[in-house]
């Protein structure tokens, strides 16, 4: 069966339905007018203009677009539309009866009520089915009521767009909103009943089936609230979902769905000027190091939307090459890119790829960042996240490359861990490497992203999907978070705004308890903590700190660059002691510290923090 048939069907019905009116209207305006009593001789002109009537009304109509309007979209420009083709029909009817008849004893009234008479009847065509639907929605069975949380330009939207589409299974039937200004307010047909806290009460008088919030992506804490009130009220509830600057083409409708941790966690939505960062990118080769990781991955997906000239994508992880190439391939068919099996850690086999390649900009990216398994093994932490980045830093000037940025990380602010101590020291390199030639050299610092590999999150849906208990390791745990496409997003506008030496920070909002955060992904799971699913407290482990920083105190030159990033102005004093035989010192005695000696430990971290005596 054609699925089209239907809407086919709908469209020749309501022409129809017009063309009868044009005619009807016609015949009975003389009617109306002449009380019943139409003479034959009128008759006579009503047959021989009838066809042409039809005509002038037809072609009105299509030239205001009045049948190709859907009556599911009724609205105020449908009814204009319609008045425009009456009024100009009815002026060409009016000419033609001049010029042809020259009225002939037709009465002038004859076109005012023939035109009073269509535009109430086509205007009763064109809402009928809407008026029918309002009848029946709040009779079906099937479609849910909804109470929509949240009366800004989303939530009216929405509404809007419900009223307009009965076929989503959608009835709005209330608003609440903290706003004082829009209690009792009527968006739509639907009321302004309450705030937030009225949720539950609303909820249970109105019968609500399900609970939609529109409040845009902000403060984590009214989010978490507003699910908390939601729960109370013991009804479903879902979020409309925000494009956060990126282009989205869906319906709001289609943009309804679960809430996820991101939500819980509360992010401002980004607005970032794409024209001006593609200008940046146009027609530059570029290499990603570490491509295949998290980051990595996230930066070759963006930057591929640019009209670079190349896209080189170094990683040593062969299964992540794979299916990054797949992704590639499929996602961006005209991309012209390449794949580069290496190891950064190896000079002479990274630098072949820069020499074959020349790239004008590198994302560094490749790095260590487990915090307890580089606890364990500093030798390796040491080897990539110093070594590796002076490797990639040392091509990068000998080939006279224009941009290097490196990604950090908030745990190399006041470092108690060798993964934050090796992104500290690799920042110091590249802040060093900044002066020794013409390349501009930055550093990103960030906090966690969401759904890393490893990342928290991840293992507590896995350890909630098992029955948990959740493991936190202290109660009073607290990181920022941001989704690792939000994240990139910011790390290509500092990459496209950095001028040499600075160190960029992404505004990261709230600090999250991750005790917090345990809580709300088991109940949204559908489990109570503690109850369904244990939390249980294992203690800090090595590295670990209770509360991470974005800045020291002593970077205190910092400053905010716009809405989404702060900058520390070339840093702070780099030390002379940061040179090879400083690097090898270290891997000699992280190799040593394979045996876990607390004396070689001691005697490695001081030796790092020579470089920063301030800790």
């Amino acid at each position: 069966m054609n699925k089209h048939f239907p809407v086919k069907s709908n469209f020749l019905l309501e022409i129809f339905l017009y063309l009868l009116s044009f005619g009807l209207s016609y015949i009975f305006a003389f009617i109306i007018r002449l009380e019943g009593d139409v003479p034959p001789e009128l008759w006579v002109i009503i047959k021989k203009s009838f066809t042409f009537v039809i005509l002038f009304r037809t072609a009105a109509f299509l030239l205001f677009r009045v049948f190709h309007g859907q009556w599911r979209y009724c609205s105020i420009l449908d009814v204009i539309a319609i008045f425009k083709a009456i009024s100009l029909s009815s002026i060409l009817i009016v000419g033609f009866f001049y010029f042809l008849f020259t009225f002939q004893g037709v009465p002038r009234s004859v076109f005012i009520i023939d035109w009073m008479l269509l535009t109430l009847v086509v205007s009763g065509i064109r809402f009928s089915r809407r008026l029918l639907k309002e009848i029946l929605i709040n009779t079906s069975p099937h479609v849910k009521k909804v109470l929509i949380v949240g009366a800004g330009e989303l939530g009216k939207n929405l509404i809007n767009e419900m009223k307009s589409n009965w076929e989503s299974g959608y009835n709005p039937v209330a608003l609440v909103d903290d706003d004082p200004k829009n209690l009792n307010q009527v968006y739509y047909g639907v009321k302004v009943l309450g705030t937030r806290m009225s949720i539950p009460h609303i909820a249970s008088t109105k019968k609500i089936d399900e609970i939609i919030i529109t409040i845009p992506c902000t403060s984590g804490k009214i989010i978490r609230e507003t699910t908390s009130l939601c729960r109370l009220s013991h009804t479903p509830f879902k979020i409309l979902s925000t494009n956060n600057g990126r282009i989205d083409q869906r319906t709001l409708i289609d943009r309804i769905r679960k809430i996820d941790i991101q939500d819980l966690i509360g992010r401002k939505q980004i607005h970032i000027n794409y024209d001006e960062m593609g200008q940046f990118f146009k027609d530059k080769r570029i290499v990603v190091t570490g491509a295949a990781g998290s980051i990595g991955s996230e930066l070759c997906r963006q930057i591929a939307n640019f009209h670079l000239s190349k896209l080189i994508t170094l990683d040593r992880s062969e299964n992540g090459l794979f299916y990054l190439d797949r992704e590639l391939s499929d996602a961006y068919p005209d991309l012209d890119y390449s794949l580069a099996l290496a190891d950064i850690t190896d000079y002479n086999e990274t630098q072949s790829f820069f020499s074959r390649f020349k790239p004008h900009i590198v994302f560094h990216a490749a790095a260590y960042k487990h915090v307890p398994m580089m606890e364990q093994h500093p030798y390796q932490a040491i080897k990539t996240n110093i070594l590796g980045t002076k490797n990639v830093l040392d091509i990068a000037l000998a080939n006279n490359v224009e941009k290097f940025i490196m990604i950090s990380t908030d745990k190399a602010v006041n470092p108690t861990s060798y993964m934050g101590l090796t992104k500290r020291i690799a920042e110091d390199f590249v802040k060093m490497a900044n002066q020794q030639g013409e390349t501009k050299c930055i550093s990103v610092r960030f906090g966690n992203v969401i759904g890393s590999s490893g990342s928290v999150l991840r293992i507590f849906q896995e350890q909630i999907s098992k029955g948990g208990p959740v493991t936190v390791t202290h109660p009073d745990v607290a990181r920022y978070f941001m989704s690792i496409p939000e994240a990139v997003i910011l790390v290509l506008q500092a990459a496209s705004m950095g001028q040499g030496g600075d160190v960029f920070i992404l505004k990261m909002g709230e600090l999250v308890k991750i005790y917090d955060l345990a809580k709300e992904l088991i109940l949204l799971a559908g489990l109570v903590p503690n109850q369904d699913i244990k939390i249980d407290f294992t203690g800090l482990r090595p590295g670990e700190k209770i509360i991470e920083q974005l800045w020291e105190d002593s970077e205190k030159c910092t400053e905010e660059v716009n809405e989404n990033l702060f900058v520390i102005k070339n840093g702070c004093d780099v030390k002379t002691i940061l040179n090879d035989n400083y690097i090898h010192e270290l891997l000699a005695l992280a190799v040593k510290d394979t045996s876990a000696s607390n004396g070689y430990k001691a005697k490695l971290r001081s030796l790092i923090y020579e470089v920063e005596p301030a800790h």
